[in-house]
């Protein structure tokens, strides 16, 4: 699937360099969003047309949706030729979208960032998938679309559909969050996004949560045993904002934790990684603030949380460091 998904965005890519764009459209502002079939972007006929009628296609997100020039005069032709649906203003049924994958509801995104309008309630979830992680496994992709204005977003996973019962709530400065079956018991889980939106004082106010959306985590063999107890130190220091903690024997993943409280009753941050390290750019954490932390590590099943540490985020010449703290 992943070659497949490189030669779509190649061709798509290589689609755009096939239109050129006619002496007429040279620097004319982008004015149009075009869904077409797929095959259609190689068809010479459709080609020809677009570059005999002074449209450039600018911007391409594989397999079927662009943004670019197109005179308005064309749009009539587009659809009754070959198919394809010019628009011309905001989009706003998302949902339409979601059938052409995770770049088309990009690209409306970005083509909705020039209407100086409210941004979206809450985010569109695009897709819950599963697909091979950055180095080893599978963990299950959730996808949501980058609204306007949005700092960082709050995921929200539940076994009940309703969120009565909540089983994970976190932050996090992506548009995505991957989750890895080995933390998880067996069963169907719900989840839900809302951004975390920049005010135009310096505040952040939280907006609407999306639909809820569902994924199912299978069944596990039991006797497996779990990953050893990582082995943290009192205190871990991040690099150009990169925390890396002490691997565990048998971990092929790992969860962490970081709190305002030590007992973790309710973690400001709780995420998942494939290595022993985890990227805190974006993330809402105050600097010359104490923070604590913990992990464990999963394959099979999760395994014991390592010993709490302490970290304070003092910021330096851009650098984040922590202070030498007591043994907790």
């Amino acid at each position: 699937m992943a070659r497949i998904a490189v030669l779509l965005t190649a061709a798509a890519a290589a689609a755009v360099l096939l239109f050129p764009a006619a002496a007429g459209a040279a620097g004319m502002p982008e004015n149009a969003l075009l869904v077409v079939p797929s095959r259609t972007a190689f068809d010479a006929k459709f080609q020809d047309f677009l570059a005999a009628n002074g449209a450039s296609l600018l911007r391409s997100y594989p397999p079927s949706v662009y943004i670019g020039y197109i005179p308005p005069v064309l749009d009539r032709d587009l659809r009754a030729r070959f198919g394809a649906e010019v628009y011309r203003g905001k989009v706003d049924d998302w949902s339409s979208f979601a059938r052409y994958g995770d770049q088309a509801v990009y690209a409306v995104n970005e083509w909705n960032k020039r209407f100086l309008e409210d941004p979206p309630e809450a985010p569109l979830v695009v897709s819950a998938r599963v697909e091979k992680a950055a180095r080893r496994g599978d963990g299950i992709k959730l996808v949501w679309n980058d609204i306007m204005k949005a700092v960082a977003y709050r995921i929200q996973i539940s076994t009940a559909q309703t969120f009565s019962s909540g089983v994970l709530g976190t932050v996090t400065s992506r548009n995505s969050y991957v989750v890895y079956p080995a933390f998880f018991r067996e069963g169907i889980y719900y989840w839900r996004v809302a951004g975390i939106i920049a005010g135009k004082t310096g505040g952040t106010s939280e907006g609407p949560f999306s639909e809820a959306y569902s994924f199912a985590i299978p069944g596990r063999a039991a006797r497996r045993r779990p990953p050893a107890r990582p082995r943290l130190p009192a205190a871990l220091a991040p690099v150009r904002k990169l925390l890396r903690w002490p691997g565990a024997a048998g971990a092929r993943y790992y969860q962490l934790q970081l709190s305002e409280k030590r007992g973790f009753e309710a973690p400001l941050v709780d995420v998942f990684s494939d290595t022993c390290s985890y990227d805190l750019s974006g993330l809402p954490l105050l600097p010359d603030t104490v923070y604590y932390l913990r992990v464990r590590g999963g394959a099979a099943k999760a395994g014991p949380w390592s010993r709490v540490s302490r970290l304070k985020l003092p910021f330096s010449a851009g650098r984040l460091g922590v202070t030498d703290v007591d043994e907790p």
